[in-house]
């Protein structure tokens, strides 16, 4: 891959660089993208590959040269392996083709289902999408911030008890009027401490611990100071920074994203409904056969003991 990193790398620089993606050519399905030995790989290759991703995010995903590698890259190993495979006659068995076969099915259904969510008729939905905004506006507003600053005093090397007296301590001074960024340095075993002085910028964040972003909640006015938290890294003392609240949006401003999360939402429904009517549909199975199944693959016995018949000898 190294030789086809160094040609194909400089040349997707070049045409970023130039920043006009009019400027690439568009080269026939069978032109040949790259190759290694005797495994070729053409445009009609690099098409196949990409059929899976839907239409409207392959721009995306290509406008990438370290995508555009690690394709190649996948494709070329993928046709060496096979070529050796097909050279030792791997491909010739009646299993094999089936399974070619379902692989086929496998692509057709996907493709099936691509394509009837695409034609569905929805119709306009931004009446719909009016009234689900009146229901709830707040849901769409711009969400505020919250950030705070705290110590962290932990229980690696000291009592559950003494830390928290240390805590309680800590925050009768920063009560008192202490300086807080002061208290952080002095006293909080947060390693994070020596570049951010404490600050948690995101305090609302739903990935904080429950207690934490419990006590932020109630913290209402900059400068106000938490009692003492108790959470899995040990006992906190807060003080807030700053809470803005949330912005209303009008519905012009919200219409394309409401609409947008209807449509998906009717789509997936309708494709799902129409796989559930297919599946509706009754299967006519042959018991003694599917039955047959549960030993279909057990070892052969007689194979089994000729095999440690001949190990014994």
């Amino acid at each position: 891959m190294q030789t086809i990193v160094r040609v194909l790398l400089p040349a997707m620089a070049m045409i970023f660089l130039a920043g006009s993606v009019h400027a690439a050519e568009a080269y026939s399905e069978q032109t040949v993208v790259a190759k290694r030995g005797e495994a070729v790989i053409t445009m009609l290759d690099v098409d196949a590959a990409l059929l899976g991703v839907p239409q409207r995010v392959r721009a995306n995903v290509m406008n990438n040269p370290k995508r555009i590698e690690e394709l190649l890259e996948r494709l070329l190993i993928n046709r060496q392996l096979a070529l050796q495979g097909q050279a030792q006659g791997l491909d010739d068995s009646a299993v094999f083709k089936q399974a070619v076969a379902l692989q086929k099915d496998r692509l057709l259904s996907e493709q099936n289902l691509i394509v009837y969510r695409a034609g569905l008729d929805l119709g306009d939905v931004k009446e719909l999408a009016h009234e689900r905004y009146l229901v709830n506006p707040d849901a769409y507003a711009l969400p505020g911030s919250v950030s705070v600053r705290h110590i962290l005093i932990d229980e690696k090397s000291r009592s559950d008890d003494e830390a928290l007296e240390l805590a309680k301590q800590i925050q009768v001074k920063a009560m008192g009027g202490d300086n807080f960024i002061a208290l952080v340095k002095q006293y909080s075993d947060d390693p994070s401490k020596e570049s951010n002085e404490g600050m948690i910028p995101n305090a609302d964040s739903e990935g904080l611990d429950p207690a934490f972003a419990a006590a932020v909640k109630e913290l209402k006015t900059a400068g106000d100071i938490s009692p003492v938290v108790k959470t899995q890294f040990g006992y906190h003392v807060i003080v807030l920074i700053n809470r803005s609240p949330s912005k209303p949006r009008s519905f012009d401003e919200v219409s394309e994203q409401i609409v947008a999360e209807i449509d998906n939402t009717m789509r997936e429904a309708r494709v799902q409904d129409h796989v559930d009517k297919l599946k509706g549909i009754e299967i006519e199975a042959v018991p003694d056969v599917v039955a047959s199944l549960r030993t279909r693959y057990l070892p052969d016995s007689g194979a089994e003991q000729k095999e440690n018949e001949k190990a014994g000898n």
